[in-house]
């Protein structure tokens, strides 16, 4: 297969740029986005996180704007090599030093296959290989990425790659979406039903509830004691209803291909964990847990760190493993845990200066106002259908990846045809 020199055939490749006034200027909502490397991911673009600025801060940035089909390459640190496009909603938009402005000229590189290419395991592997020879931390360079090798085929031939690839990209992007929707619903209910107390209420005004099941109804209290809370409900903490689960596991008593999730594969304010790697190169003891657990970033807590683990596997012991103590609380658990008010209480408990850490002795004496068993086993009724969704959610979407991956080394070297992929089309609809 012949090649062609990247930097041959690109507008644009070039890095951003921090705006003076650097973190103190970031804002949490605006008209002009500035993405960082926390937002580039291989499988999709990453709205946690994202940062915006004013118009006069992005003016200093104009010459590295963001415009409809870049890809973005992230060329330091630990994330170097992901590589992703921007949904159009994202922009306007710039992007800081940690990430690179790859514009090809679309009558000669397609832009879809290329982000495709540099996200293929050949082309990630070629990365990972060039950002680690420098003597510091992991980068890539300019000039190495102007002399990338891809592959020269016919535009048409790109545009159809793009194309029939993109069909098992957006299945990946619905799922994501659904998973956000379903998250944001159970957040909800919990929210309503035991921390703003709403059903409650509206029983104490002699209102029927909105929204609730009626066989659920007369298990609410109809009062409220002089503190506000639910009269019945037990004022205790964490430790009643949940337990740690974590075993250390020796990096000897797992296979290879042992799912491992460390801190840099769990999403920010989540809980639909979708990334990990095998075990392979862990060199250390770590933390056996199960599918369904609830894994929780320890350190740094305020970074809001909380996910359900999709399959069995290890994790870092920077993640605490827990679980309910009866099946009935697991939604409850989970929606408590995973919430900015516990996220803001283990950061206030934290032990450590530069690098605080959370423990589950501090997490377990969390204060709770808990409702009555039946209660909480009607809203796990309701919520773990949802959860359960979402992790089936998260790993169709994993082997689509996997498909992906597979796949486009085939097509590009002419082994697999686009017909040859119809079907697996038809089914990724």
């Amino acid at each position: 297969m012949t090649t062609i020199r990247l930097g041959d055939v690109c507008r644009k490749i070039g890095s951003g740029a921090t705006p003076r006034g650097g973190q103190e200027v970031y804002l949490d909502a605006g008209e002009i986005a500035l993405i960082r490397s926390q937002n580039v991911y291989n499988e999709s673009f990453e709205r946690t996180g994202l940062v915006y600025l004013t118009a006069a801060h992005a003016k200093q940035l104009d010459n590295v704007t963001v415009q409809t089909g870049d890809v973005l390459l992230n060329i330091t640190g630990d994330s170097v090599a992901r590589a992703c496009q921007v949904p159009a909603d994202v922009l306007p938009a710039r992007v800081n030093q940690h990430v690179a402005i790859i514009r090809p000229d679309p009558d000669l590189v397609d832009p879809r296959f290329l982000r495709f290419y540099l996200a293929s395991p050949q082309m990630q592997q070629h990365m990972l290989l060039l950002a680690g020879a420098g003597a510091t931390r992991n980068a890539l360079t300019k000039g190495m990425i102007e002399n990338f090798q891809i592959p020269d085929i016919p535009i048409k031939h790109q545009r159809a790659i793009g194309i029939a690839l993109g069909v098992f990209e957006d299945k990946i992007d619905r799922n994501r979406k659904t998973n956000a929707t379903l998250e944001a619903a159970a957040r909800t209910l919990f929210r309503e039903w035991f921390v703003e107390y709403g059903p409650v209420r509206s029983k104490v005004e002699g209102v029927s509830p909105l929204g609730v099941l009626s066989e659920l109804v007369s298990l609410f209290p109809g009062e409220l004691d002089d503190d506000g809370t639910p009269v019945g409900w037990t004022r205790t903490n964490l430790s009643e209803i949940a337990e740690p689960r974590g075993k250390g596991v020796l990096p000897t008593d797992v296979s290879a291909h042992t799912p491992y999730i460390g801190l840099e594969h769990m999403p920010r304010r989540c809980i639909a964990l979708s990334s990990w790697e095998g075990a392979g190169k862990v060199t250390s003891n770590k933390s056996r847990f199960s599918e369904g657990d609830i894994l929780f970033g320890k350190l740094r807590p305020y970074f809001h760190k909380v996910g359900v683990a999709p399959v069995d596997g290890i994790c870092s012991t920077d993640i605490i493993v827990l679980g309910p103590k009866v099946e009935a609380w697991n939604a409850f658990v989970l929606m408590c845990v995973s919430s900015d008010e516990f996220v803001a209480y283990t950061d206030r408990t934290s032990n450590g200066t530069k690098m605080p850490r959370t423990s589950w002795d501090a997490m377990s004496r969390y204060p709770l106002t808990l409702p009555e068993e039946p209660l909480a086993s009607g809203f796990n009724d309701i919520v773990q259908p949802m959860i359960e969704t979402i992790t089936a959610n998260v790993l169709e979407s994993k082997a689509l990846t996997k498909m992906l991956e597979l796949l486009l080394p085939r097509i590009v070297s002419g082994e697999a045809q686009i017909s040859d992929i119809e079907k697996l089309i038809e089914a990724a609809e």
